[in-house]
Parts: C-alpha cells; structure tokens; sequence
C-alpha cells in the first residue's frame, strides 16, 4: 500500500511529509530538478504542511503551507510529496 501524497490530501489538515518521490513519473534530468526546487523550498522529511485551498477545476493549483511560508504548487508538483499516513 502506498502512502498518500500531498495532492490527495484535504484542505486544512496538517500533515508530515514522509519523502519526496518521483514515483509513477519518468526519469529525468527535469524530475530532479523539481524535486530539488521542492527540497529548496522546504518540502523535506518531517516536516508539516498543510494544504490550504485548492483551485475549483481538477488538476488544478493548490495553496500549500509549508512550515511559517506558503506556496502555490502544480498538482503534478504536489503528487511528488509524499506524507506519513
């Protein structure tokens, strides 16, 4: 069983983020990139985050807080963030 990722989560509920994963998604030297930006940016282990709002059309943007800093997140960005079921 896998475990949920960011992009699946529902608003307004704190969560830990278990790893940044490229899952499901090519290899690429563009995927790392996108993992480290997400690194850079905070989303690392054990830290929380909470999804804040998310876009009214599917796939859309989400509103993510990440520790005390807050960031808009592509769907495909946040389905890289996996969290401690």
């Amino acid at each position: 069983m896998s475990s949920p990722t960011l992009n699946e989560s529902k608003p307004k509920v704190w969560r830990r983020i278990r790893s940044l994963r490229t899952d499901g998604a090519p290899a690429s030297e563009g995927l790392d990139e996108r993992l480290q930006r997400l690194a850079d940016l905070g989303f690392v282990p054990n830290e929380r985050v909470c999804v804040l709002r998310r876009s009214w059309w599917k796939g859309g943007a989400l509103v993510v807080q990440v520790g005390n800093a807050t960031f808009a997140l592509r769907d495909s960005e946040a389905a890289c963030i996996e969290l401690v079921a």
